[in-house]
């Protein structure tokens, strides 16, 4: 999308009729015969430059009429001076001619300005505040062509090329390398700078206006051998259902027990997150639920349809995971989602919780059911873990695993374990009896159970991943096998 596209798009928002931009000045609208300055530092003459072909393209005239990406013609005046610009956008219907200064009082403040209305880098909201912010227009561009890619992040290293991550995996993008100044500018405020010098990083959540309406963003900038760079995280508010993650429907059913403990499970990047997300949305489309989720970021914006959500974010809204789920079971929830289970305190709480009538939903780093049972207990000390494994036995429900592994068409596609709590399965849990549970999961296909080597072999016999990568990733290649013979 081009830059210019950005600012035309406020424009019709704001029902301005015109739009200043001068070199090295701040952009001004005007609207209704007020002059508005627009919350963002100057842009160069190189960057006007841009702008100016944008809007002229072959005919390189310096005034006429040009149509947006939305089908919308504007007019327009472009005065060089050199390697400097000014460049006058007016909406359809307005006055098309070259103004004085005397004639147009944003014209006058422009020339009248001599203070920039904000330090070097963009303005931005607060992490609580509201209104979107309108970041640099190279800025907007970059994120614009991540989101379009499908990425799920976005990053800026001063003198490299940006990047961008996608399918779990690290891809550049055609795009100019953004200076120190520009990433910088990205701290919302003295505080955060002051916390980059100190501890050489720092997070923070900003809402920026995008073409395609307001959009949350996580972002971590940090100092490194070479400069700074920063990590950007569009917050989405499409959650993917699961047929779009190639993860079978029927895993809805693990959203739908009236409480206990459903932990999915996985390596980082395994997708973790996302299916939570999904559950979430399914039980907001489907029943009437009071939902509180807690996240360490919040990935997913969820818009309340059937369900009250609550989305709390570790850091900005509630000190920890532990402190949250607390106050959480004093807030009537009927599903309580913690972003991840990372210590004692939160494993401890949050089997307090699927104890007491509550469904939580929660993730943890591990690489199978049986194992990821066994991370819990080993976090609670040794006089603790016979009573822990009784716990587990009572409220633990189900467990997902997923890892993410090469597809023949290119991506990453899931393959999963799924673990269903049946009596025979509780009794291994409370044993401590690994192949108990093994063996409930090979012999429990009829109940819904899924062995890794079983949806391995579905993914090979539908042509989604080759048998070689099948092989490398199951567990047991024989079992993996036998399920394709």
């Amino acid at each position: 999308m081009a830059v210019i596209d950005t600012f035309l798009k406020l424009m019709v928002e704001r029902g301005s009729e015109k739009l200043v931009l001068v070199s090295n000045r701040p952009p001004f609208l005007l609207t209704r015969g007020e002059h508005i300055d627009l919350s963002m530092p100057g842009l160069g003459g190189e960057m006007l430059g841009r702008i100016a072909k944008e809007i002229t393209g072959e005919k390189d005239e310096n005034e006429g009429s040009f149509r947006s990406i939305d089908g919308i013609e504007f007019g327009y005046h472009i005065q060089p001076d050199g390697s400097e610009y000014r460049i006058e956008i007016h909406s359809p219907g307005s006055v098309s001619r070259k103004v004085s200064v005397d004639e147009d009082p944003l014209a006058r403040a422009v020339a009248d300005f001599t203070q920039p209305s904000a330090p070097p880098g963009i303005t931005h909201a607060c992490e609580d505040e509201s209104s979107p912010v309108r970041p640099d227009p190279e800025l907007v561009s970059l994120l614009d062509q991540a989101l379009l890619k499908n990425a799920s992040d976005l990053f800026l290293s001063s003198g490299k090329p940006p990047r961008i991550r996608r399918d779990g995996l690290i891809r550049s993008i055609d795009a100019g390398t953004p200076g120190r100044g520009q990433i910088l500018g990205l701290l919302p405020d003295e505080g955060a700078r002051r916390e980059l010098e100190q501890s050489g990083s720092v997070d923070f959540a900003v809402r920026w206006e995008l073409p395609d309406g307001p959009c949350r963003i996580r972002i971590n900038v940090f100092r490194h051998l070479d400069g700074v760079a920063a990590a950007l995280r569009p917050i989405r508010r499409q959650v993917p259902q699961l047929p779009e993650l190639s993860l079978p429907e029927d895993l809805y059913q693990l959203a739908t027990f009236s409480s206990g403990l459903v932990l999915v499970t996985g390596t980082a990047g395994s997708g973790k997150s996302t299916t939570l997300a999904a559950f979430v949305d399914y039980l907001n489309r489907s029943r009437p639920r009071h939902i509180i989720t807690i996240e360490d970021p919040i990935e997913y914006e969820h818009r309340e349809i059937k369900c009250m959500i609550h989305q709390r974010e570790v850091g900005s809204n509630v000190e920890s995971f532990a402190t949250g789920l607390r106050a959480a079971l004093r807030e009537s929830p009927d599903v309580i989602l913690l972003g991840e289970l990372r210590d004692l305190d939160t494993i401890s709480a949050a089997l307090t919780a699927a104890e007491t009538g509550h469904l939580v939903l929660a993730t943890l780093h591990s690489g199978s059911s049986s194992t990821a049972i066994n991370r819990i207990v080993d976090v609670f000390p040794g006089h603790q873990q016979s009573h822990v494994r009784t716990q587990l036995a009572l409220s633990l429900r189900a467990v997902l695993s997923q890892r993410l592994i090469p597809a023949r068409a290119g991506g990453l596609v899931p393959a999963i374990e799924k673990l269903l709590v049946t009596p025979a399965v509780a009794n291994g849990i409370r044993e401590g009896q690994d192949h108990f549970i093994r063996n409930a999961m090979l012999t429990g296909s009829e109940e819904g159970m899924i062995t890794l080597e079983r949806s391995l072999a579905t993914l090979v016999r539908k042509g989604l991943i080759d048998l070689e990568t099948a092989k490398r990733t199951a567990n047991d290649p024989t079992a993996l096998q036998h399920q394709l013979t």
